[in-house]
C-alpha cells in the first residue's frame, strides 16, 4: 500500500490537501476517475506519454478507503504513446473496462474488466486494429442502441472515426460522414444533445493546421449536429467553428441551469482566450466575450473540470495550463456565481501552485461529499501529478449514480434535474469526458445550498423515460435504477 504524506494547508474559504501518492512521473495527460473494482471507493487511472515508444507504464491507484494500492495494468512489454484514458462499460456487464488512445502506429487499446479490477488486453474489431494517431476520444450511445460508441480524433490532417459498438464486443469503423476528408489536427471532442432534438451531437476541438510538417496556422473546431435519419451534417457558419483557435480541451456544461448545452472550449495559443459559449435554446450559441473564464486566463489551457467544489449550488471551473517554455504557469480555479458569472480564486492550493500540466478530472475519492481534483503534469517528463482532496465541511450535497435498463447501462446521455425547496432548480447533463484526455467520476454531485431541503428529482433517460421521485435527502448518495426506482446506495 503507498503511504499518503499530507501537505497541509491553513483553513481558508477554498481549503485542498494535496495527497503525495508516490508514483513515478511519467509525463501524465489524461486521468479517469472511477470504481473499477466495485467496493465503493472511486479508482484513479492515468494516461502517460512515457518516452516516445516506450513501455505504456500506466498504472491503475485502487482506492482501498484507507489508500492506494498501485497496480500494473498491464506488462512492460507493451509500447504505447498514450494521451487520453476512458472508463466505459463496452460490453454492458455494468462494470467498467478501459479504453487508452494511442499515437504513432500503435492501435489503441482495450482493457475488459472482469468485475474485480482485473483487465485483460482483448481484440475488439477496427477499434483495436486501426493503426491510427488517436490524441483523444469521446463515448456515447449516438444511435441509442442500449450500447456505447466511440468516436475517436486524430491529428496531422488524419481522418477522425467513428466506431460504432455491434453488442457483441465488435466495433466497426463508420464509412460514411462528414469527417472524412476533413483533414483536422484533432485532440479531444465531446458528444451531447445541443439542439434539444433528443439526439446526440459532437464536437471536434483541433490544434494546428500543417503544410509539409510545419505549422502554417491555427485550426477551426468542428461540429456535427445528427440527423434524423442516423446520419451527421457538418455546421459550418456558427460561432462555435468560425474562429481559428488553437484548442486542446472542450466540455459540454449546462452552467446556467436552463436545460441547454454551453460549450467551454481551452485553447494553448498565447493570443487565444479560452471561450465560453451560451446556449441560447434551440442550438443558436452566443460567445461570452466578458465572462471571466474567459478573459482572465490568457495562459496555454489544456484540461478542464466543472462541479460544485464548495457546495453552493453553482458551478466552478478548474483549469489545468501548461506548455513548456512559458513563463508563469499557474491553474486557475474560477467560483461560479448568481446569473452564471464567476469569480476567480487565488488563495486555494490547487490554484496556487505552479506546474506544467495537462488533463484534470473530479470526483468524491474520500466519500465524504464533496469534489476531489487530480491534475495529470508532464513538464519535462519528471513533474508529479497532483491530487488534492477538498477539506470542505460546511456544505450539503447530493450524488447519483445512473443504471440503465432500456438506456446504456451508466446512464450517459442522461438530464437530471433537482428541485429544491426554495423553488430554484438546479440540472446536470451526464457526461464523462471532461476538457482534455479526461473524465469525471461517472456519479452526479450536486452542492446543495445551506438551510434548503431538495423537493424533487426529475432524470430524462436516453431512451426517453422519465422517472422523479420526492423522496430525496440531502448529504445521500442514491442510485436510479431507470424506469424502476430511485434508492440510497446502502455503505
Amino acid at each position: 500500500m503507498l503511504i499518503l504524506p499530507m501537505l497541509q494547508l491553513s483553513a481558508q474559504e477554498w481549503e485542498f490537501t494535496r495527497l503525495d501518492l508516490n508514483v513515478k512521473p511519467q509525463g501524465s495527460r489524461g486521468v479517469s476517475i472511477a470504481d473499477l473494482d466495485g467496493n465503493g471507493y472511486l479508482d484513479i487511472v492515468v494516461a502517460n506519454q512515457v518516452d516516445s515508444l516506450l513501455q505504456l507504464g500506466n498504472t491503475i491507484l485502487f482506492n482501498t478507503g484507507k489508500g492506494f494500492n498501485r497496480k500494473a495494468i498491464a506488462d512492460n512489454n507493451l509500447e504505447a504513446w498514450s494521451e487520453s484514458v476512458h472508463t466505459v462499460d463496452v460490453d454492458n456487464d455494468h462494470d467498467l473496462d478501459i479504453f487508452f488512445t494511442t499515437q504513432f502506429g500503435v492501435p489503441n487499446l482495450l482493457f475488459e474488466n472482469n468485475g474485480k479490477g482485473n483487465f485483460n488486453l482483448i481484440q475488439a474489431g477496427d477499434l483495436t486494429t486501426d493503426l491510427t494517431n488517436t490524441p483523444g476520444a469521446c463515448w456515447c450511445d449516438f444511435d441509442l442502441d442500449g450500447d456505447m460508441d466511440v468516436f475517436v480524433v486524430n491529428r496531422d490532417g488524419e481522418d477522425d472515426s467513428l466506431y460504432v459498438n455491434d453488442g457483441n464486443g465488435t466495433f466497426n469503423r463508420a464509412k460514411n460522414g462528414p469527417w472524412i476528408g476533413n483533414k483536422g489536427d484533432g485532440r479531444s471532442c465531446a458528444w451531447g444533445d445541443l439542439n434539444s432534438d433528443g439526439l446526440p451531437d459532437l464536437y471536434v476541438a483541433n490544434f494546428v493546421v500543417k503544410q509539409d510538417g510545419k505549422v502554417t496556422g491555427k485550426h477551426r473546431n468542428y461540429l456535427y449536429l445528427s440527423t434524423s435519419d442516423g446520419g451527421f451534417a457538418e455546421q459550418r457558419e456558427r460561432v462555435l467553428v468560425k474562429e481559428l483557435q488553437a484548442t486542446y480541451g472542450v466540455t459540454f456544461v449546462d452552467f446556467d441551469y436552463d436545460k441547454d448545452l454551453d460549450i467551454y472550449v481551452t485553447n494553448v495559443a498565447r493570443s487565444d482566450e479560452n471561450t465560453l459559449y451560451e446556449n441560447l435554446g434551440n442550438g443558436k450559441f452566443e460567445k461570452l466575450s466578458e465572462s471571466g473564464v474567459a478573459y482572465e486566463v490568457r495562459r496555454p489551457s489544456k484540461g478542464q473540470t466543472w462541479g460544485d467544489f464548495n457546495t453552493d449550488g453553482f458551478l466552478d471551473l478548474y483549469v489545468a495550463n501548461g506548455t513548456e517554455g512559458y513563463p508563469e504557469i499557474q491553474n486557475f480555479l474560477f467560483s461560479g456565481k448568481q446569473e452564471g458569472s464567476f469569480k476567480r480564486v487565488y488563495n486555494s492550493l490547487p490554484a496556487n501552485q505552479g506546474h506544467i500540466s495537462a488533463g484534470t478530472a473530479s470526483g468524491d475519492l474520500d466519500n465524504d461529499g464533496d469534489l476531489d481534483l487530480y491534475v495529470c503534469n508532464w513538464g519535462g517528463e519528471a513533474e508529479a501529478d497532483d491530487f488534492y482532496i477538498n477539506q470542505n465541511t460546511s456544505g450539503q450535497w447530493l450524488k447519483l449514480r445512473l443504471e440503465g435498463t432500456e438506456s446504456n447501462s451508466f446512464g450517459v446521455g442522461s438530464w437530471v434535474t433537482l428541485t429544491l425547496t426554495n423553488a430554484t432548480q438546479m440540472t446536470r447533463y451526464f457526461i464523462r469526458e471532461t476538457g482534455y484526455g479526461s473524465e469525471n467520476a461517472p456519479e452526479i454531485h450536486f452542492g446543495i445550498p445551506s438551510e434548503v431541503q431538495i423537493e424533487k428529482i426529475d432524470i430524462e433517460w436516453p431512451s426517453g423515460i422519465q422517472q422523479s421521485s420526492a423522496n430525496i435527502s440531502v448529504n445521500t448518495e442514491y442510485i436510479a435504477i431507470e424506469g424502476k426506482e430511485i434508492k440510497p446506495i446502502k455503505k
